[in-house]
């Protein structure tokens, strides 16, 4: 039997959607799902409704035919090559080999395997003690260093970053130097850019608001750490190398159920409580069949206390070689943990060719969570949507807004949905249409209440609607400073060497990919 728990990357990300996929996991046994479906974020474009009486496009906007992978250049660097006999001595085995595809590192099918892997086959399984890992209310493991009043208080990611840093601190003397000298050197990450000219280059007011929440966040992390947070007398830990290791947690680790006992655990248990029973017997201390039932119900205790221990708690992992894999929204390939040979897996999705690169899913992410926390854009990312913070300005020219109605809604709880609205490619979400409806409304029709809207209006009212949503998609587009045009033309003639800075493109491309969702809800609207 196969026991696997499916883990995914990251954690929840405040406000805007899921850093790299959490929610409730499921346990497969066999191929049978055990629990809730994985991964569950947040509302994705199939539950956001457009809006009524407008046909809908032939095919959805964001649906493109995948392009061939490009041709790998594999890397045959002496950092590289330590690194995978590294992995070996760790116990760690890989199929796949690092490869650069386009300029961007990856892994792919090697061109001189023997065979091409089945689907479900594995391709890289790292064991748990040849990653980094941090379990709940794991205790500080190096009170010498950190005092444990801060690590008892600091968040997942904190922990995990000194973690991280003890074991570059550590050079060579760590069992994981090769793991941590491949890691890159710095990131590009928003969190990052200090510059508020820089973060404007984003063209998006929620984006900017949350990473200017999240750089608050980690300075105050950074100055709790140098206030009271490391021993005296120890080595104090710069404001680069902090950031530098929270970049990397947040954008490499994985999550999933926390599985405090191996099976090698579970089976010593089990012997320790039968030679316990036999000693009791032999000895006549106590009834036989009463020490036997006694012992079982022990047993079956410690098992279901565990899983329903695993259901509430989490771990976190930077597992070697399974971290350089990256992320693809297509793709169905997931991290799982197996059980019985204690060691984080991945298996292949499908029958990959050879000198194919390998991807596997970070969940349903936007390309706000992937920009924030991985510091990269998707490009005609299916998953994700444009956040509008000025539906009621465009709203206002359009129709006049009536103070009692804006009250009904914000008792209602649905003013909310007015002030942040999620904008998918196929259109806009469900309550922002019911808010809609009942702000265009007549008096006679709004009369009969908020639920009267849920599902549809009459045909003016519908009319009404459509011509708002179409204003408001076009307002916001024209208030963005550069077109979808231009921003396409920018990033196709700038050269990395002489032309945008890293910081600089991911912005654009971001934009170019915020604005693309823009335009497909256009084109669902008036098609």
């Amino acid at each position: 039997m196969h026991l696997s728990v499916t883990w995914s990357a990251g954690v929840p990300c405040s406000g805007i959607s899921r850093s790299r996929a959490l929610g409730p996991l499921s346990m497969q046994v066999q191929g049978v799902s055990v629990g809730p479906p994985h991964p569950t974020k947040r509302a994705t474009p199939s539950t956001l409704l457009r809006a009524p009486l407008l046909a809908p496009p032939s095919a959805t906007p964001t649906q493109t035919v995948q392009q061939a992978s490009p041709a790998p250049v594999y890397l045959q660097d002496s950092k590289t090559l330590g690194f995978l006999e590294a992995a070996k001595q760790l116990g760690i085995k890989n199929k796949l080999r690092p490869a650069e595809f386009s300029g961007l590192r990856g892994m792919c099918l090697p061109m001189e395997s023997l065979d091409k892997p089945a689907e479900g086959e594995v391709l890289v399984s790292v064991p748990r003690r040849s990653s980094i890992t941090l379990a709940p209310k794991q205790r500080c493991p190096f009170p010498d260093w950190i005092k444990t009043e801060y690590w008892q208080s600091a968040p997942w990611f904190a922990k995990l970053g000194l973690l991280l840093l003890r074991e570059r601190n550590l050079g060579q003397a760590s069992r994981l130097s090769a793991y941590v000298a491949q890691l890159p050197s710095s990131f590009d990450h928003p969190v990052l850019w200090q510059e508020r000219a820089r973060l404007q280059q984003l063209q998006c007011p929620a984006m900017i608001q949350q990473v200017e929440e999240q750089q608050r966040e980690w300075a105050g992390l950074y100055k709790e750490l140098c206030d009271k947070g490391v021993q005296p007398g120890a080595q104090p830990v710069s404001r680069e190398d902090f950031f530098w290791a929270l970049c990397a947690v947040r954008s490499r680790t994985f999550s999933g159920p926390y599985i405090g006992s191996t099976l090698a655990d579970r089976l010593r248990l089990g012997a320790f409580v039968g030679v316990l029973a036999l000693t009791n017997i032999s000895l006549g201390l106590a009834d036989a069949q009463r020490t036997l039932s006694a012992a079982v119900a022990v047993f079956l205790f410690n098992i279901i206390y565990e899983v329903v221990l695993s259901r509430s708690l989490k771990q976190y992992a930077m597992c070697p070689v399974i971290d350089f894999i990256n992320h693809s929204s297509r793709e169905q390939s997931e991290v799982s943990y197996d059980y019985f040979l204690d060691c984080y897996t991945v298996a292949a999705s499908k029958a990959y060719a050879k000198g194919e690169q390998i991807f596997v899913s970070y969940g349903s992410q936007t390309n706000y969570s992937l920009l924030q926390y991985y510091g990269f854009v998707e490009a005609d990312n299916p998953n994700d949507c444009y956040l509008m913070t000025n539906i009621l300005k465009w709203l206002e020219d359009r129709a006049t807004l009536d103070k009692g109605r804006l009250e009904a809604l914000e008792k209602d709880g649905l003013l909310s949905s007015l002030k942040l609205v999620s904008v998918a490619p196929t259109g806009f979400p469900a309550s922002t249409l019911q808010a809609l409806r009942f702000l265009l409304a007549p008096d006679a029709e709004a009369s009969k209440g908020l639920s009267a809207f849920e599902s549809g209006a009459s045909a003016e009212i519908e009319a009404r609607l459509a011509e708002v949503l179409v204003h408001a998609c076009s307002s916001e587009l024209a208030s963005l400073g550069t077109t979808l045009a231009e921003d396409q033309a920018l990033l196709k003639s700038a050269k990395p060497a002489k032309g945008l800075s890293g910081p600089d493109r991911l912005a654009v491309a971001f934009r170019i990919e915020k604005k693309k969702v823009l335009h497909s809800c256009l084109k669902a609207l008036t098609s």
